[in-house]
């Protein structure tokens, strides 16, 4: 069994002008951020149009590099025109977040699936119709911080940063990324071997402290 790439990989998001996804992107980066593993987000090619396709990257490397990587790790697929193309971009062995609708029939068989009804948990779980199109990529970041091991004080650090000039944001931005990470826990933890992760690095022994002084 291959072993899972840990902080050396990429993230794609291919979404929609005006969904929302730049804002569910941004909370991702500063909850990876925020355990210590540098990031480089990137609004790839986007579009100026509502409704036309937009693509998001977030570059994942101990080293801290910030261009752009042309090897896609795990894509959140949310185009339904784009989709099977932007699964071209993917690596042998990575991982396809998709809108469960999506058809997966004559589609590579050389990446890891992730089936999620992101309409119908959108519909079931978010009270508000005006904020459901723009909460429902908040699923995606909950289902993403499962593929990754993301921890949750890191996500309320990333919301909670991405929405200072908006505290009663927050909390609702908050119950959908625990929507998304609710289901990936139930339906693929324990079904699904993680290909990748992300983890605080361990912090590197200085000069200092590894003398130690010579006693008489």
């Amino acid at each position: 069994m291959t072993e899972p790439i840990v902080n050396n990989l990429t993230i794609q998001a291919a979404t929609v002008n005006g969904s929302g996804s730049q804002t569910a992107n941004l909370v991702l980066t500063r909850a990876i951020f925020h355990m210590g593993i540098p990031v480089a987000p990137k609004n790839v090619f986007p579009s100026n149009i509502e409704g036309l396709p937009t693509w998001y990257q977030l570059r994942i490397t101990p080293q801290g590099h910030m261009a752009r990587s042309d090897r896609v790790d795990i894509l959140v697929a949310f185009n339904a025109t784009t989709w099977r193309e932007d699964m071209k971009t993917v690596r042998p062995g990575g991982v396809v977040i998709h809108e469960e609708s999506y058809s997966t029939a004559d589609a590579r068989t050389d990446v890891v699936y992730y089936p999620v009804p992101f309409a119908k948990l959108a519909k079931a779980k978010i009270a508000s119709e005006t904020l459901r199109k723009q909460l429902a990529n908040m699923i995606y970041v909950g289902v993403v911080a499962g593929v990754l091991g993301i921890p949750w004080e890191s996500l309320e650090h990333g919301v909670k940063r991405q929405f200072l000039a908006k505290p009663k944001a927050v909390q609702v931005n908050l119950d959908a990324i625990k929507v998304g990470l609710d289901h990936y826990q139930d339906n693929f933890s324990s079904s699904r071997t993680r290909t990748a992760s992300v983890s605080t690095p361990k912090p590197e022994r200085s000069a200092s402290q590894s003398f130690k002084p010579r006693t008489s």
